[in-house]
């Protein structure tokens, strides 16, 4: 990948905090730049670059930071 490829910004680049709570009772927080939440899969894409799925089966709760109705 060129290094202008890299540096381009894509529209959907935001940022998020998506907090999860596991079915263990387990907390955890993520810094994302993209998110795609369907029925079954969190999809994210993390500040440092790396892809990261979560499986909804093993989740208890999921919220997102910010909301979609909220301004920024």
């Amino acid at each position: 990948m060129s290094r202008a490829a890299k540096d381009t910004i894509d529209e959907t680049d935001s940022e998020y905090v998506i907090y999860v709570r596991w079915l263990d009772g387990y907390f955890e927080s993520f810094g994302v730049k993209q998110i795609r939440i369907s029925e079954t899969l969190i999809w994210m894409r993390l500040e440092g670059g790396n892809n990261r799925n979560i499986p909804l089966r093993n989740v208890r709760w999921y919220s997102v930071y910010p909301e979609s109705h909220e301004e920024e």
